[in-house]
C-alpha cells in the first residue's frame, strides 16, 4: 500500500495469496483509497492459483478487474495487460 499511494501504476498485478497481507484485503485498499482520494481507478489482475468460478468472483468481489490463474501463460497476461493498457 505505501508503494501505491507513492508512486503512479497503470496496472497491478496483486497476489491473492500472499503473506500477512493477502490480495484481497490488499485490493480493497486501494479501492477504499482510490475512492477517499478521488484517484482512477488503476487495474488491478488477481493471479491466484485457482480457477474456479467462485475464486474468481471472489476477487471480483474484492475489487479486482480481471483473473489470471498459475501458472501464468504468457500470452494470456500480455493480453490481460493489453486489455487495460490499450
Amino acid at each position: 500500500m505505501d508503494a501505491f499511494k507513492e508512486e503512479k501504476y497503470d496496472i497491478v498485478l496483486m497476489d491473492m495469496q500472499m503473506p500477512v497481507m493477502d490480495g484481497f484485503a490488499a485490493t480493497r485498499l486501494i479501492r477504499a483509497w482510490e475512492a477517499e482520494n478521488n484517484h482512477p481507478a488503476t487495474p488491478v489482475i488477481a493471479l491466484t492459483a485457482y480457477a474456479l468460478p467462485e475464486e474468481i468472483k471472489h476477487c471480483t468481489d474484492a475489487g479486482c478487474d480481471s483473473h489470471i490463474s498459475k501458472p501464468v501463460r504468457k500470452k494470456k497476461l500480455i493480453q490481460a495487460i493489453e486489455d487495460f493498457t490499450g
